[in-house]
This record gives C-alpha cells, sequence and structure tokens, in this order.
C-alpha cells in the first residue's frame, strides 16, 4: 500500500510538473535585417534620443552642432536642422525626451532652460517655430511627458521619488514610486545619489494612460497605469540585476554592464534595447546594442529581436511593422528593420 501511494504522489507530481512546463510559453526569437535610409553622406550628427514625427519621419537630438534637431526626411532625401542652441528665447541648450506631437511637430523637455516645448515645422518651406508650455524653476526634471488628464509625468533628480506629476502648467502634484536599493546599506545612500545612478528612458503610450521607466544602470523596468484620478498605478516591475556603484559619490564602477539603453512604446508594446556590456569591456559600444526585448503592458516578456548590426537609439511606427534605428557604421546613418 505505502508504495503503490509513493508511486501515485510520484507520478502526480511528474504530471504537475509537465503540465507547469507546457503553460510557459516560450518566447520567441526573431532575427531582423537592415536596410539603409540613410548613409553618412548626409551628416547626422551625435545623436541622443530620437522620435518619429508623423508616424514616419525620425527626428533625432544632435549634440555636436549649433542647431539641436535634426529631421530626416528620408523620402525626400533631406536632412532638417532645426532649433538653435544658446540663450535666446526660443534656444535650446540641454534637451531630452523627444515625443510626437501635433502633425509636423514634435515636443522636447530641455534641462538647462528648465522649460517644455513643442517645436513646428512647415514642410514647404522646412521652416519652423517654437511654442513653449512651461518652465520650472526649482525642481530637476530630466524627461517630462504629457499623459492623460491634462496633466504630464517627470522624472530627474529627485529624493523621495523616482516618479512625479505634474498639472498642466508643469507645478508638481505628487511623487510615485522610489529609487532601488538592493538592501539596507544601499537604503541609506541618500535619495539623490541614488536618483542620478538610476536614471533611464521613460515612455508613455501613444493614449498617454500608460507609462514605462526602463533603468539603464540595472536590470530593471517598471510598468505604471494613469488612473482617471491622476494618480500612478504600479503594473509591474522587474529588479533583475542591481547597479554597481560607489556609495559614496554615485560614479559606476567601469566593469559594471549598462542594461536598458532605449526604449519607444506603441499602442500594444514597450520596445527595449538592451546592451549588457561594460564600458571596461566594451569602451563606447557598452551604448549600443542588437537586442530588443519586446513587453506587453503587463511587464510580460513576448519576443526578443536580434538584429544584424549595433544601434543606439531607435523609433517603432504605431503599427509596430517598423523599427527606425541609428546605427554607427562607423560614422552615423537611418536604418530601418521590417517586422
Amino acid at each position: 500500500m505505502k508504495t503503490y501511494v509513493f508511486l501515485a504522489t510520484c507520478l502526480l507530481a511528474l504530471l504537475s510538473s509537465c503540465s507547469t512546463k507546457k503553460e510557459q510559453k516560450e518566447v520567441v526569437v526573431q532575427s531582423l535585417k537592415h536596410e539603409l535610409l540613410m548613409g553618412d553622406e548626409y551628416l547626422i550628427g551625435r545623436v541622443s534620443d530620437m522620435t518619429l514625427m508623423n508616424d514616419s519621419i525620425p527626428v533625432v537630438i544632435n549634440v555636436a552642432s549649433d542647431k539641436i534637431f535634426q529631421v530626416l526626411d528620408y523620402s525626400r532625401k533631406k536632412l532638417i536642422e532645426v532649433g538653435n542652441v544658446g540663450q535666446g528665447p526660443d534656444d535650446f541648450l540641454l534637451s531630452f525626451g523627444l515625443l510626437p506631437s501635433a502633425e509636423n511637430a514634435f515636443s522636447v523637455s530641455d534641462v538647462n532652460r528648465r522649460r517644455f516645448s513643442t517645436v513646428h515645422l512647415n514642410p514647404e518651406d522646412d521652416s519652423w517655430r517654437v511654442e513653449h508650455h512651461f518652465k520650472y524653476d526649482s525642481i530637476m526634471h530630466i524627461y517630462i511627458k504629457p499623459i492623460a488628464n491634462n496633466q504630464y509625468v517627470a522624472t530627474g533628480i529627485y529624493e523621495d521619488c523616482h516618479l512625479m506629476v505634474l498639472d498642466e502648467k508643469g507645478m508638481p502634484l505628487k511623487g510615485f514610486g522610489e529609487w532601488p536599493y538592493q538592501d539596507e546599506q544601499e537604503k541609506k545612500v541618500p535619495g539623490t545619489t541614488r536618483a542620478r545612478v538610476y536614471q533611464g528612458k521613460l515612455e508613455v503610450s501613444p493614449s498617454k494612460d500608460k507609462l514605462v521607466f526602463a533603468v539603464t544602470s540595472g536590470d530593471m523596468l517598471y510598468f505604471y497605469r494613469v488612473l482617471p484620478n491622476g494618480e500612478l498605478e504600479l503594473i509591474s516591475k522587474q529588479e533583475n540585476a542591481y547597479a554597481h556603484y560607489d556609495h559614496s559619490s554615485g560614479a559606476h564602477y567601469g566593469t559594471a554592464p549598462h542594461h536598458y539603453i532605449d526604449a519607444c512604446t506603441t499602442e500594444d508594446y514597450v520596445y527595449t534595447l538592451y546592451s549588457g556590456r561594460s564600458l571596461k569591456e566594451h569602451g563606447m559600444s557598452c551604448f549600443q546594442g542588437n537586442l530588443i526585448r519586446v513587453y506587453d503592458w503587463e511587464g510580460n516578456l513576448v519576443k526578443k529581436l536580434q538584429l544584424d548590426i549595433d544601434v543606439k537609439q531607435m523609433a517603432v511606427s504605431k503599427d509596430n511593422r517598423k523599427i527606425y534605428a541609428i546605427a554607427d557604421l562607423p560614422d552615423p546613418v537611418l536604418v530601418v528593420f521590417e517586422l
């Protein structure tokens, strides 16, 4: 009898194990080859951010020119430079967080000028005008993105939270979340130090009711839902690997890998560009990657895209069929991957 019970128990355990394995979805790995859209003859600059205007025209931030934005209108074989660098009323200095706005327009926040603005482009003569939405004085925001309820969400160097909701005039309403810590020792590190360490990319869904924060120094993702009352609700989070840094200065160790170096969203998915490389072993290529991890808005990994070249910035069309990216071959070029 005891032998029978033992065998029955083993059989049930085996069946349960097999059932569990069947329920686990295997993540698809899809290999993608690039197509060159604009070569090095167009003199694309040192790109630090990227978005799509009109869902098909890449716009990038160029950190090495007296014009800070480049509109890569590959269909017309034109590179259009807009946005003066300087201290003038409509000039820019240090911009982050490009995002599409109205037709023929894109928005951006400027850390040094401390304001959130939209650049409108006239496609007839390639002229532009700048519309300023609000200016902020004291808080160090880095990324600012519009969300539902006529509000904005921001991330920056905050002591007590890693996300902040702002009203339509850019005034702080409430902070959400806290900067990561691995143990009680790291928890004692000042919030502003951890804020500098655990920065990353903040992106919002096109409907403005969901957002994701992808950390560069750690293998970490945070998915949020925007509620009708303006609150942020954490959908899910992944804290798979923490940053390696000096707790006193906040300086990263050169042997530590970089993780998510870019992210972009559609209504269906979150696309994250993953590096996994350290500065010591790979040099500046640690700021590039050839693996895109695709998540749904519940935080589930649904697909991996293996690229045939390294890229450093990307933007995805709304229909999830095209990934535009900047690659160094060895000079910056614009490429596209068809899905």
